[in-house]
C-alpha cells in the first residue's frame, strides 16, 4: 500500500516555506561556497539556487511513499530525469525516517557555531519534508509527535540559515 502526498494545506504551506528557506540561503556567500566545494562529488542535491526550484517541482508534484519508508516521485516524467534519480538515491539513501532517526539527527546538529554542512542542511530540510507527511496521518498523539519533530527541524534549518532561535 502507498500513501502520496498532494498539495494540500499545510503541506503546501511547508514546501513554500522550504523554497523560501532555500532560496534564502543561495543569497549568503558560505551557503555558495559550499555549494562549490561539492559540486564535484553530486551527494548532495542542491548544488545551485535552479536546484532549489527543481526541488520544489518534485514536492510538488507528489510523492509516494511506501511501507518500507522508499520514496518515489508520482509524477513519471520528473522521476525518468537525471536529477531525480540522484534526489531517490538522497532521500531513500541518507535521510532519516523515523522519528528515533530524526530526533537522533537533530541532537547533533549544533545550536550555536559552524555553519551545517551542505549535506547535512539538506538532510534536515528533506527530513522535515517526510515528518510534515507523517504529521498529517493518523490519531492526534501521532500527528503530535510528528509535527513536534517537523518544527525543530524547520527550526534548526531557519538557525543556520539566519542565526534566529525558533522556538516550537
Amino acid at each position: 500500500m502507498r500513501t502520496g502526498v498532494r498539495r494540500r494545506g499545510s503541506l503546501v504551506i511547508s514546501l513554500s516555506v522550504i523554497v523560501r528557506l532555500c532560496a534564502v540561503s543561495s543569497l549568503f556567500s558560505i551557503a555558495g561556497s559550499v555549494w562549490t566545494q561539492h559540486q564535484q562529488e553530486r551527494s548532495i542535491f542542491l548544488q545551485d539556487v535552479s536546484d532549489t526550484f527543481l526541488l520544489y517541482e518534485f514536492l510538488s508534484g507528489g510523492l509516494a511513499i511506501g511501507q518500507n519508508h522508499t520514496v518515489t516521485l508520482e509524477d513519471e516524467e520528473l522521476a525518468s530525469t537525471r536529477p531525480a534519480k540522484v534526489f531517490h538515491r538522497i532521500v531513500n539513501g541518507r535521510v532519516p525516517k523515523t522519528r528515533h532517526a530524526i530526533a537522533n539527527t537533530l541532537a547533533n546538529v549544533p545550536i550555536q557555531g559552524d555553519t551545517l554542512e551542505m549535506d547535512n542542511f539538506e538532510q534536515l530540510l528533506l527530513a522535515s519534508v517526510y515528518a510534515a507527511h507523517w504529521g498529517r496521518r493518523g490519531d492526534p498523539e501521532h500527528r503530535r509527535l510528528w509535527g513536534g519533530l517537523f518544527c525543530q527541524l524547520v527550526g534548526a534549518v531557519t538557525h543556520d540559515l539566519t542565526r534566529q532561535v525558533v522556538r516550537c
